[in-house]
Order: structure tokens, then sequence, then C-alpha cells
């Protein structure tokens, strides 16, 4: 099972209660910017796993994952996070964007109530056949994960050159970073 983008489901929502942070001096490593936090659910009406998944970006490059923060909403669950999805690739940022998401963001009880009401709306559309992103959220779930690595690579606006800053964030040469991995 994928995690879906929230904004599939309620595309203006979104974008309206989309969170930002905005650094004006250098914090615990992270450079001077702005950085978005996208939020991903389980859309599977059948599961209860009450977890979402914060991808921090920089603003001025959306496709660009520096961090992907595994959170639950349940916080006697076993490991309710917040944390570093391992299943995800981490930029060298993403230790310090973690601290920064943890103390600014996950402390406001108002962002935690959306983030659980978002979750809740992920899983009504994909339960709902008469929900506008009903059709869009079934394709989704049953894509293959062949599907999914074939749609990335295809779907960049600008392909990476071998020496070409790595897209992940760590500062080296995509040839010395992730090439190898694709």
């Amino acid at each position: 099972m994928r995690l879906i983008p929230f904004h599939v489901v309620d595309r203006e929502l979104a974008f309206q209660e989309l969170r930002v942070m905005h650094l004006f001096v250098e914090q615990g490593g992270l450079p001077v910017g702005s950085y978005a936090l996208l939020e991903h659910y389980c859309p599977d009406p059948d599961c209860d796993c009450r977890r979402g998944m914060l991808t921090v970006v920089q603003e001025d490059l959306p496709h660009r994952c520096l961090a992907s923060i595994s959170y639950g909403f349940d916080r006697d669950d076993e490991m309710p996070g917040p944390l570093l999805d391992p299943m995800n690739r981490q930029s060298r940022h993403a230790e310090a964007l973690l601290e920064l998401v943890t103390s600014a963001v996950l402390t406001d009880r108002r962002y935690l109530a959306r983030v659980e009401r978002h979750y809740a709306m992920v899983k009504e559309a994909a339960s709902d056949p008469d929900h506008p992103a009903y059709d869009e959220l079934q394709e989704l779930m049953d894509e293959s994960p062949e599907d999914v690595v074939r749609q990335r690579v295809t779907s960049q606006d600008h392909p990476v050159g071998r020496n070409d800053p790595c897209p992940c964030g760590s500062g080296r040469k995509y040839k010395h970073c992730c090439l190898r991995n694709d």
C-alpha cells in the first residue's frame, strides 16, 4: 500500500492549510529558506493505522524530498513518532528538519487536529464512491510499486544530469549519490 498525498482528496484545502516554515537565519545546519510540509495518508478504508507522513520539501523545489517524517496520532502506539521514516530516502538535513518540525509544528494542537481531520477525509473519500476523488484513489491504490517508480521517473520536469546536485539534498553530485540507486 502506498500513501496518498492529501491534495488528491481536496486540492484547494490542501494548499489553503499547507504548513510552511520560514527560516530567516541558519538553524541547526539548515540553510535559510522556506520549508513546506506535504501530508500523505494511507487511503485503505479497512486500515486503521492512524498515521500520517509529513514530507518536508523546500518551497521552491517541491519535488525534492528533504525528510519523510512518520507521525502516529495515538501517542501510546508502539512507534508513535515523530520519526524519520526508514523506508524513504532522507537528505543530510533530515535530522535537523525532524527537530524543527517536532519543536515548531508538532507542538501546535490546532495543526495536529487538522492533520487528523485530513486523515479522516482521506479514509472517507476512499470508501465513498460518490466522492469526487474516489476513482483516482482507487487507481492509486491499485498501482504496483513498479508503476509508481516508473511514473516518478517519467514525470520529472527536468531530468537530473550526472553532474547536477543530487535531488535528495545530500549536496553531492547525482552520479556519486542516488544515480547508483536509480
